[in-house]
């Protein structure tokens, strides 16, 4: 008798495509796959006991998202991240929940407001100085994207969950904040909070994109330039 609690590599009722996408994209965010190492058809086709057509499918999807490279004849591996390229991508991303936020703030009403106050509770009850790491970033995407949908623009929602958010978390550190940082995101969201209440857009968006520039954008760029 087959053993049903055995786990299984891709999960049933999906596109086998969309299977193997969202299992190698895992990989690739967590770092089971690390930049640079190779992707053979021939592999993914024993591990998942598959036929080449949704493997090739999976892999070029991946490449249309800049995750994997391809050279004809020549590799197909994991792209390398580009630290310079994921600030850009902050960037691009701060825009879009900065202008998301400057339309929908001013016509929040009160249970809008609550349910972004509900948000940044759970992240203030969190240890702030390791809220960078993946299981703390959850708390701030929630947060950015309860934001995101209240502007109703499924455009932005699309390119925010369907491509930012895979490279954006690529890059995460693993190790606290210092302590100046903190404090300055504690005062952040008690700021949000009280921007929130007055239905105040425009400070809602220039206090994001500040909070991005320095909790992500800066680092990101310094970085890059010390490697």
């Amino acid at each position: 008798m087959d053993d049903v609690s055995a786990p299984l590599p891709i999960r049933p009722r999906q596109l086998i495509r969309d299977q193997v996408f969202a299992t190698l994209a895992e990989e690739i965010i967590d770092g089971v796959r690390p930049p640079l190492e190779e992707i053979r058809d021939q592999d993914l086709q024993a591990e998942y006991g598959i036929s080449r057509t949704p493997i090739r499918e999976a892999l070029n999807r991946l490449a249309d998202l800049g995750l994997i490279e391809v050279s004809t004849n020549r590799f197909t591996r994991v792209a390398p991240v580009d630290l310079n390229a994921q600030a850009e991508r902050v960037e691009t991303a701060v825009a879009m929940i900065g202008y998301c936020a400057a339309k929908a703030v001013p016509t929040y009403t009160d249970e809008q407001v609550a349910a972004m106050e509900a948000h940044i509770t759970g992240i203030l009850a969190t240890d702030l100085a390791w809220t960078t790491n993946r299981e703390g970033l959850a708390l701030w995407y929630a947060l950015w994207a309860e934001l995101v949908l209240s502007a109703r623009n499924q455009t932005m929602v699309d390119i925010l969950d369907g491509r930012l958010a895979m490279h954006l978390t690529r890059t995460v550190p693993d190790q606290p904040v210092a302590d100046d940082l903190e404090v300055y995101m504690r005062a952040s969201l008690e700021q949000l909070r009280a921007l929130l209440h007055a239905r105040d857009g425009q400070g809602t968006r220039a206090l994001i994109e500040q909070l991005f520039l320095r909790s992500v954008i800066e680092p990101l760029r310094a970085e890059a330039t010390a490697e």
